[in-house]
């Protein structure tokens, strides 16, 4: 059993426990082995996205042809695999007919 309710894979991924048992009820005399057992804790999906900024400023000529990269945002999350993997979107619906994101 976990003995605390809050593990948190980003701080500490691992655990190395070693394990004794004693017969004889652990008594004078009695005789004892040990066993080393590795917990590994997995990922859940308990961190969100974060940008490198907070606010991105870009501009771009009105001559710009179609097309023309107007400038790269990156957010970073620091859970594992599927967790971790991120879709970027445009939430303003008036400039998505104007812009579009793309994905490296």
């Amino acid at each position: 059993r976990t003995a605390v309710a809050n593990l948190d894979r980003e701080k500490k991924d691992h655990y190395v426990l070693v394990i004794q048992a004693k017969d004889m009820a652990g008594q004078l005399g009695g005789l004892s082995g040990s066993t080393t057992v590795t917990i590994t804790i997995t990922d859940i999906n308990d961190n969100p996205p974060r940008f490198n900024q907070k606010l991105y400023q870009l501009s771009m000529l009105e001559s710009a042809a179609i097309g023309t990269t107007v400038g790269r945002v990156k957010a970073e999350d620091v859970d594992l695999g599927q967790n971790s993997e991120m879709t970027y979107t445009l939430k303003e619906e008036d400039s998505s007919d104007r812009f579009s994101v793309v994905t490296d």
